[in-house]
Formats: structure tokens, C-alpha cells, sequence
């Protein structure tokens, strides 16, 4: 009887969702190089534009820091755009603050909320960060909903104005693929 008593307490431990591991460590498996596009709403027309995008992600040996470099076309008239973040993970605080740089733009800088709420693996996870901000220099709600499936990260931002309905506006997606052909560099 003791037996079977271990054996039930050892099967249900091993079927025991795996604890969440938090977001700073799931992110850190995002090091690499990542091609995509970059799905957005226009402001002006509300209709769907895409471009392509190339995104670097560079993970450093404090555990808590990563860079993200990302380029697209933005036309004839301007050319290749180049986004550089910086981001640093609060683990305990369950935050992180990013300042992103862009030529001819001004400093962003933001501190978001982090929750991953879905979690099977390193590699197929959900963290949604979610920050007060502005939109259209309106203030407003800021939530960017990370889906990793395997090789593949799906960004999702979306906005609630504050002075709203209190719903959820889409307002772009990054949809990238590991790229085993562009080895980090």
C-alpha cells in the first residue's frame, strides 16, 4: 500500500506543469538573428500596410540585459530604418526598462509590467508587458502580447485609450522566424 501511495505522489509531481521560469530568462533564448515583417495599422487611413524586417537580438553575460537591432525599408524617399533597444530586466520587480534609439527621433523611454502568462518550455512560451504610454499622443494603455513557438516570435501590440471604451485596439505585429542562415554576429 505504501507503494502505491509513492508511486501516485511520484506520477503526480511528474505531471506537474514545469514553474514558469521569469521573463528576463525566456527572452535570454531569443539571441540570434530573426527575419520577419512588421504588420501595422496607418494611423490616417486605418487600413494594413507590412514591410520586412531584419531584427538582431544580443543577450549579455549579466543575465538581465538584452539589444535588439532592427531594420526595415522604409521607402524610396528614406531607405533602411534602424531601431536599437536596450533593455534591462527587473526579475524581482517583474519589470523591464528599454530606451530605444531611431534616427531623427527622440529617445524612447518606458518601463513595462511583465507577466508570462503561458509557459511550456523554453522555447513555446507567452509573456504579455503592458506600460502607460501614449498613442497617436493620446494617453493611453500600452499592452505587446510575445508568443514564441518554437522558431517562430509573434509581437502584438495593442492600445487602450484612456479616455476609451476600455477596449483592446490592434496596432501593429511582428511576425519574425529564427534565421539559421544569418548566424548572430
Amino acid at each position: 500500500m505504501i507503494g502505491l501511495v509513492i508511486l501516485a505522489v511520484a506520477a503526480a509531481v511528474a505531471a506537474a506543469p514545469a514553474a514558469a521560469p521569469d521573463a528576463a530568462s525566456l527572452e535570454r533564448g531569443l539571441a540570434g538573428r530573426w527575419t520577419g515583417t512588421l504588420g501595422y495599422r496607418d494611423y490616417q487611413s486605418n487600413q494594413m500596410s507590412e514591410i520586412t524586417v531584419r531584427s538582431e537580438i544580443i543577450a549579455l553575460p549579466d543575465g538581465v540585459t538584452l539589444l535588439r537591432v532592427s531594420t526595415f525599408d522604409d521607402g524610396p524617399k528614406v531607405g533602411d530604418v534602424t531601431i536599437t533597444t536596450a533593455s534591462l530586466h527587473d526579475p524581482k520587480a517583474g519589470t523591464v526598462a528599454s530606451a530605444t534609439l531611431r534616427k531623427g527621433n527622440p529617445l524612447e523611454t518606458g518601463t513595462e509590467r511583465l507577466s508570462v502568462t503561458a509557459f511550456t518550455d523554453a522555447a513555446h512560451w507567452t509573456i504579455v508587458a503592458e506600460e502607460d504610454g501614449t498613442d497617436d499622443d493620446k494617453p493611453a494603455l500600452l499592452r505587446v502580447t510575445q508568443v514564441r513557438d518554437g522558431d517562430t516570435l509573434t509581437a502584438t501590440k495593442e492600445v487602450q485609450p484612456k479616455a476609451g471604451d476600455g477596449k483592446w485596439q490592434f496596432r501593429n505585429r511582428t511576425l519574425l522566424h529564427r534565421d539559421a542562415n544569418r548566424p548572430a554576429g
